[in-house]
């Protein structure tokens, strides 16, 4: 059968590749077309616009790029217009894929919504385009189900895929680092976050001279890591996992540094027009998913101002004397990981999108 995969950041590509390698399984002649990255070319995917093309942020980014995203859009009819494929699956990056979702329904197009929009944060008029436009959807928080059960939109709970991802990571023994004593910078990984974020992190080495800092870099934007402190490109879980702790860009790798266990710092700056407008519809206390799913501040967050050297610093001296800030981590850590699931959500949501490709 015909599969076409959208996307739209370097997480979406990591779980589009798994979720690949298991449609694979069950349909060995699959063809497959997709929106995606590295990860997902390497399990045989034919890319058709890397993920890179799509990372727009912020309010601002959106109004200056209205005719791109047009044409974006127009291209996405035409290709699957052309490939008639027998399943879309749309991956996370919520505002962006369900208009594409919107043009694949109206095709007549079947459709499937794989981590859902975290509509629970905010925007729950997105519940509405979803039941609309949206065949079924794969929730990874055990507390989605209900959320949109409810709403009368077909769903499943499959399990979270970063729990696939980090059961199936095999630390590299070795690792140039191993045994070193470092704090690992993870700068995000949509081009604006690594810009508004690298100045800040050679600072805060700048400033603290005693101590060693490593990046976790990724190699689609190798280009920007234009920066004296040492880069390990597309080494992310061997970079945390050893080191003593991470400061960390908001967003799914907060999650990731948490369940690899290392305790961490939140950071996040974004245009003023988009934080000033979140501020106002925002409908959650916080803005990392470990607070998000815990329900309280487990992980500090400098947000806009306060990511600053100052507070970055402070907190990074209190969580490397290893008192009750970090043992408090540690034990939020436990209960997070019960809550977030099992591991499966690649296994589960192939099978159930093949069945429901293959009956229809």
């Amino acid at each position: 059968m015909k599969y076409f995969i959208l996307a739209g950041e370097k997480s979406g590509d990591l779980h589009g590749s798994n979720l690949i390698q298991e449609i694979k399984k069950l349909d060995n002649e699959a063809l497959i077309q997709a929106w995606g990255g590295d990860s997902m070319e390497n399990q045989g995917a034919q890319i058709l616009i890397h993920h890179n093309q799509l990372a727009i942020m912020g309010i601002l980014g959106v109004i200056q790029n209205i005719q791109r995203l047009k044409g974006l859009f127009k291209t996405f009819g035409e290709q699957i217009e052309a490939f008639q494929p027998d399943a879309i699956i749309f991956i996370d990056y919520g505002g962006f894929n369900l208009k594409a979702a919107k043009i694949a329904k109206k095709k007549g197009f079947q459709t499937h919504f794989y981590i859902a929009p975290k509509v629970w944060a905010w925007n729950k008029g997105r519940v509405e385009e979803l039941k609309k436009w949206i065949d079924h959807l794969y929730v990874i928080f055990p507390f989605e189900l209900k959320l949109f059960s409810d709403a009368g939109i077909p769903t499943t709970y499959v399990g979270n895929p970063l729990q696939d991802a980090i059961q199936a990571f095999v630390p590299n023994e070795l690792f140039s680092l191993k045994g070193q004593k470092y704090i690992a910078l993870l700068a995000g990984s949509r081009k604006q976050e690594i810009k508004t974020a690298l100045p800040l992190f050679e600072q805060l080495a700048k400033a603290n001279p005693d101590l060693s800092f490593v990046i976790a870099g990724i190699s689609d934007w190798k280009e920007l890591y234009q920066t004296k402190i040492p880069v390990l490109f597309d080494q992310t879980y061997d970079v945390v996992q050893q080191a003593e702790l991470a400061i960390v860009t908001s967003g799914t790798a907060t999650l990731e540094t948490a369940l690899l266990n290392t305790p961490q710092i939140v950071v996040y700056k974004t245009d003023w027009v988009f934080y000033s407008l979140a501020k106002i519809v925002i409908q959650i206390k916080y803005i990392s998913l470990v607070n998000i799913i815990l329900d309280k501040l487990a992980v500090p967050e400098l947000i806009q101002a306060k990511f600053s050297v100052d507070h970055m610093t402070a907190w990074m001296r209190d969580l490397l004397t290893k008192g009750a800030t970090y043992s408090q981590q540690k034990e939020d850590y436990k209960k997070l990981q019960v809550l977030v699931g099992n591991a499966g959500a690649s296994k589960k949501t192939a099978e159930l999108i093949y069945s429901a490709a293959s009956a229809k």
